[in-house]
């Protein structure tokens, strides 16, 4: 269920970015991520570091993205965050008795210290790779494209714009199609990326709990 509400505002992000388009899109996943927010603090009593960090840099470069039309900084935002929960979890290990995944798993598992410093390191570097894919491989092939249709014209979202009308076909669809790229990574590259880490870890640490048993 937990994991659930975490991709819900990914999902509808997707949703409405694919029948509405993206600036619709930025503005539901805002919404989506203050109900997660709520639907969290409700449930347990608290708000989850992770989603405030989620949350306030959503608002930055979602906000950022809408008042200034331009595409390139809510994508930006994916590899930011990455790389946030990526410092967090590798500096943990030096901040304090616990790693920050010991702090958050202790309770339901117990592992040696050195497990959690691997693991803090899968994790770490993990989400790493997550921010370079997506900078590299979606970013900036996006800003790029949208540069050679732009110039030097005001942006906005290319979901919805009929490239046939386009006196430069060719350059739109590349445009639209590298924008495309990026939201269905957002979508299913995230998620797919993360499911992977997750199988890795279980499989990494199922003999630890084996022997505990």
């Amino acid at each position: 269920m937990k994991f659930l509400l975490d991709f819900f505002p990914i999902v509808l992000f997707f949703i409405v970015y694919k029948t509405i388009g993206l600036y619709a899109a930025i503005y539901a996943m805002i919404g989506a991520t203050a109900l997660q927010m709520l639907i969290t603090r409700f449930q347990t009593g608290k708000f989850e570091k992770t989603h405030l960090i989620t949350f306030g840099l959503l608002v930055v470069f979602g906000g950022i993205t809408l008042a200034i039309k331009d595409p390139a900084f809510i994508m930006w935002k994916v590899s930011v965050l990455y790389v946030v929960f990526a410092l967090a979890l590798i500096l943990s290990m030096w901040i304090g008795e616990k790693t920050l995944l010991q702090r958050m798993l202790g309770k339901e598992m117990q592992l040696p210290k050195k497990v959690w410093n691997q693991l803090t390191w899968l994790w770490g570097v993990g989400f790493s790779g997550i921010a370079f894919v997506n900078a590299y491989y979606y970013v900036i092939p996006s800003i790029t494209a949208n540069d050679n249709f732009f110039g030097n014209e005001e942006r906005f979202g290319l979901s919805g714009f009929d490239c046939l009308t386009s006196a430069n076909q060719q350059t739109c669809i590349t445009a639209q199609q590298a924008e495309a790229s990026w939201v269905y990574f957002k979508m299913f590259g995230t998620m797919g990326l993360t499911f992977a880490l997750i199988i890795i870890t279980v499989i990494f640490i199922s003999k630890y709990i084996k022997e505990e048993k």
